[in-house]
């Protein structure tokens, strides 16, 4: 996705900074969750801390570029930490796809405010940036590793989703490649995001509009 914009430089760069700062902000936001609920298992190990050495996983950066998705490093908690357990666990884990959420809505923002400006280049930029972001938030939330929602489901999960999430990690990486696509494929990725999309988009055209 974000190679598509080869031909145009600044919609690149900016899209591809902005992605990257959201991988790193995803661990962050898990990480200090983690922390909120007693687990400093995540702060001990750097996880805090804007590192992209700490975070960045670097096969999730390339896909990031080649396929429009990428993944981190998995944040490092112990449940035993927790006092509730799997419901508090699947809610650090819960928290990077809002993470991912709470950019989009900044880089539209940003956007708005560079298409009033006249930049449109600029908007540009930021509008591919929330829209990977989106794609991120949407995505995330699938129970298959290595992404967010395997590792909730995994922590909440009955005995059958736990089974369930086990059978589909024993396929790696090639088993995340053709879920993302058959889900990309058949439209279900395009509908949850473009529900997304249009919510965040809505609710900032309507401040902006308030305030003039």
């Amino acid at each position: 996705m974000v190679l598509n914009y080869f031909n145009n430089p600044t919609v690149l760069i900016i899209a591809s900074i902005v992605m990257v700062m959201a991988l790193i902000f995803h661990n962050i936001a898990q990480a200090w969750m983690a922390s909120r609920y007693g687990d400093h298992t995540p702060k001990y190990q750097g996880f805090t801390q804007f590192d992209p050495q700490t975070h960045l996983e670097p096969m999730g950066v390339l896909f990031l570029f080649l396929l429009g998705f990428g993944w981190t490093k998995a944040v490092p908690v112990n449940s035993r930490n927790y006092s509730g357990r799997g419901r508090i666990e699947a809610l650090v884990w819960y928290t990077g796809p809002l993470a991912y959420l709470l950019v989009a809505a900044v880089s539209y923002t940003i956007a708005f405010v560079f298409l009033r400006a006249a930049s449109a280049q600029l908007a540009q930029a930021f509008v591919v940036a929330g829209d990977v972001a989106v794609l991120h938030a949407v995505i995330n939330v699938f129970p298959v590793f290595p992404l967010d929602g395997a590792r909730a489901a995994l922590a909440w999960g009955d005995r059958s989703v736990r089974q369930f999430v086990q059978q589909l990690a024993q396929f790696g990486i090639i088993g995340f490649i053709v879920i993302f696509m058959l889900l990309s494929a058949t439209g279900v990725t395009g509908a949850i995001m473009g529900f997304f999309r249009g919510a965040i988009l809505g609710g900032l055209s309507a401040i902006f509009n308030l305030f003039g």
